[in-house]
């Protein structure tokens, strides 16, 4: 798949509905440096439509959690489930399959969680307990499991949520109870939280 060829494309959906939709396979195959002449083609000007795997992900929330839905796209004026371009490098080529992820709520609690978020001396044994029991393929706990996936990228806890079939409020308790073991930092407020993620 060609750069010229993905512009095409762009150029073809932005006639068709004012924004652009990639298909699974251009989102798959795309290079980082497509993406960003990608961003600085387009990025002024045009919003791009959430992966598929995405807009089903914000379908579910909008049942499991509808304040935090609300907080994210209720007083939207784009269409549904259309993000800056500025995020189209976290969702293609080996970012594929990867997540929108919710960090800026504003009437909401955030429950956004990244390795830097680790307190140092209070985890180190506790995340070398849990990488043991992951190799040795142990049964891990809500806490467990979260504190793991945080270790290794970003994560919030509603898509910790759906990949593992938890319900929310269990989500919540492993937050509270990392939090309460000093192992995990719980940033709740967006503005204090753009220290630990990347603001595009």
């Amino acid at each position: 798949m060609t750069l010229n060829e993905i512009i095409s494309h762009c150029n073809e959906s932005i006639g068709d509905c004012d924004y652009i939709i990639f298909t699974d396979d251009q989102l798959r195959l795309m290079t980082a440096k497509q993406a960003q002449v990608l961003k600085a083609t387009f990025g002024d000007r045009y919003l791009m439509q959430l992966p598929k795997n995405e807009i089903k992900f914000f379908e579910w929330l909008k049942i499991a959690d509808e304040p935090v839905w609300n907080d994210l796209w209720k007083e939207s004026t784009d269409p549904p489930y259309t993000v800056s371009l500025a995020f189209l490098q976290d969702l293609c080529g080996a970012n594929f399959g990867g997540a929108f992820l919710i960090c800026e709520l504003r009437n909401t609690d955030n429950y956004y969680f990244a390795p830097s978020m680790f307190i140092d001396k209070e985890s180190s044994d506790f995340m070398a307990a849990v990488k043991d029991r992951f190799v040795s393929r142990q049964k891990l706990s809500p806490a467990q499991a979260l504190a793991l996936e945080a270790s290794i990228a970003p994560i919030d806890i509603w898509h910790f949520a759906y990949k593992y079939g938890f319900h929310i409020g269990a989500a919540k308790n492993a937050v509270r109870e990392l939090v309460e073991d000093r192992i995990l930092l719980h940033v709740t407020d967006a503005d204090h939280l753009t220290q630990y993620f990347d603001v595009h």
